[in-house]
């Protein structure tokens, strides 16, 4: 485990952040779209159930990877899905949060 990181998500999976996309902000301003698609948050539903119901399962961990990927991709595209999903997705957002925001 990254030292560093304190991302709740991250230490479920183990090993380096999870979450870096490795890439400065802004390195592409205006080249995608600001919306994250329905699809994503579709699937980010899908994938908290098996998170919270058992983290360290097999399911538990191959959905905690995919959540990361997920926000990995987001975040690469210049959105940020905890933000698109308390404006959009409201009942998505707390339990999101928990996994995503780095602990003080």
């Amino acid at each position: 485990m990254d030292p560093a990181c304190t991302h709740p998500l991250c230490a479920l999976i183990g090993g380096t952040c999870s979450l870096a996309t490795n890439r400065s902000r802004g390195c592409r301003p205006g080249r995608w779209t600001k919306v994250t698609a329905a699809a994503v948050f579709d699937e980010v539903r899908a994938l908290l159930p098996a998170i919270e119901a058992d983290a360290r399962s097999e399911a538990g961990q191959a959905a905690a990877v995919r959540l990361a990927q997920l926000v990995r991709a987001e975040a690469r595209e210049e959105r940020n899905l905890l933000a698109q999903a308390r404006d959009d997705e409201p009942e998505l957002a707390e339990p999101l949060a928990r996994l995503v925001v780095r602990r003080r």
